[in-house]
């Protein structure tokens, strides 16, 4: 059942009760006072009547006729004020008004006793009486029976009770209409939010709850807020698959080329006719391109590690790192004519050295892809600035142009792709050296210029 549906059954189920339980209640209540207060009446004219009798008529009279034909005149006088009069004589009845012939007098009335009085309500075909009876002092072989309609009260009741109802009847209508509206009003905020759900479900991101002057205002925000990061995440979401498929398509491409070589020189082996001197030159371009197969699969899987896993941060003397980093790279730097100049002011960094030797080692291998030909030079510096330690490689290279600075850090980008694939890169180190800073929680920082080489910078957090 919906919350509006609730809100209209619930306000008319409390409404209706209310005015029920309160409606019969005011009834009630003014019904018993106007019996109590014609109670009071009844009572004050029977004393009167009973003194009226007691001045006007001697119950000692012989002639039971004359004394009948005297209480007749007493009681058609009371008759014309809606009074009736029954006289019983030892419990028998003596005299009974016209009007008074089918009330019917309960034993209890007969049976007063001296100088006590008794009063009843009865009913009788659809009317009430209020008798009130007593054995007067003046006649104590006497019952004197006061008895007067008050049917007008109980049809009074009636009456309130039927303009009730019918008031219940309208009163429900109009609340009807009433608590439709006011339900669908105040659920309408919740509806509002109900169906920017259903639309940011079918991806329409760009959906807003518009703002209100209520409670509801916060809750609107918080939803335009989730909206915001919802489309956010999406549009991320879209770029990482982008970004994916980007990787997936470059790294077909470039383990293409190595296989396609392969297979070349592979069927190049199978023809008999080849001679020793091209056969050894087909097993090492064989050798080659597993070299480079295997070299991307190194470099996935570095990536894939600096990725998922959290780096063992322990001090390491940068001495030793940068002589490991120039033994390891001192056949390459003397078939290009290179130097590598180290220049270290520190003693320890805190850091995990297998992943910065990765890093270094990328920065180094890029360096020298960028040197010309005859040789050239790259520096291998470790320094503080601003209380934080500093490690970088710079090169006078070919540099990088200022647009393309940005995209050297995705998988598989590569300046000149050309140069690259001469010199072996496949375009991942920057990438990798992006993740190891992350884990280090360092700034990793590219500044280059083209034809004036590149600077790469390690900044790790302040000691």
């Amino acid at each position: 059942m919906k919350l509006r549906i609730k809100i209209f059954i619930s306000i008319l189920i409390v409404t209706l009760t209310t005015l029920s339980i309160s409606s019969y209640y005011l009834i009630n209540k003014s019904h018993l006072d106007n019996i109590m207060r014609e109670q009071d009446r009844s009572v004050n004219e029977f004393d009167f009547v009973l003194t009226s009798l007691d001045n006007s008529i001697d119950f000692s009279i012989e002639s039971s006729q004359t004394l009948k034909e005297l209480l007749s005149r007493f009681a058609g006088y009371y008759a014309l004020r809606g009074i009736d009069l029954l006289i019983y004589r030892k419990g028998v009845p003596y005299y009974i008004g016209k009007a008074s012939v089918s009330i019917p007098v309960n034993s209890m009335l007969l049976n007063t006793g001296r100088y006590k009085k008794y009063a009843q309500i009865i009913s009788k075909n659809g009317c009430h009486y209020i008798l009130v009876s007593a054995n007067p002092s003046f006649a104590p072989n006497y019952t004197i029976v006061y008895s007067r309609d008050i049917s007008e009260i109980y049809h009074s009741r009636t009456n309130s009770i039927y303009m009730t109802v019918a008031m219940a009847l309208i009163l429900f209508i109009l609340l009807s209409f009433l608590s439709f509206f006011y339900s669908r009003w105040i659920t309408r905020p919740i509806e509002r939010l109900q169906e920017g759900a259903a639309a940011i479900s079918q991806g329409e991101y760009g959906h807003r709850i518009p703002p209100t002057n209520d409670e509801f205002n916060s809750l609107a925000h918080a939803f335009n807020h989730m909206a915001d990061a919802v489309r956010s995440r999406s549009e991320e979401l879209e770029k990482r698959a982008n970004d994916l498929q980007e990787f997936i398509d470059d790294l077909s491409h470039e383990m293409n080329t190595p296989l396609t070589s392969i297979q070349g020189y592979s069927e190049f082996l199978q023809n008999t006719n080849a001679s020793p001197e091209h056969r050894q030159m087909a097993l090492a371009a064989i050798k080659q391109e597993t070299k480079r197969l295997r070299d991307i699969y190194e470099k996935l899987m570095q990536l894939t590690i600096s990725r998922v896993h959290e780096a063992s941060l322990q001090p390491t003397n940068i001495s030793v790192l940068f002589n490991e980093l120039a033994d390891s790279f001192r056949p390459q730097l003397e078939k290009q004519n290179a130097h590598l100049h180290i220049n270290n002011e520190l003693d320890m960094i805190l850091m995990d050295s297998s992943f910065i030797y990765i890093l270094l080692s990328n920065f180094i291998r890029n360096s020298l892809q960028a040197l010309p030909e005859n040789g050239g030079s790259i520096g291998l510096s470790a320094y503080m600035t601003d209380k934080r330690p500093v490690i970088e490689v710079t090169d006078n290279g070919y540099g990088i142009p200022k647009d393309k600075i940005e995209a050297i850090v995705k998988p598989f980008y590569r300046v000149d792709k050309s140069r690259s694939r001469k010199t072996g890169g496949v375009g991942l180190g920057l990438s990798i050296c992006k993740n190891i800073a992350k884990l280090h929680k360092a700034d990793f920082i590219i500044e280059s210029e083209e034809g004036k080489g590149t600077y790469a910078k390690l900044i790790f957090p302040s000691l």
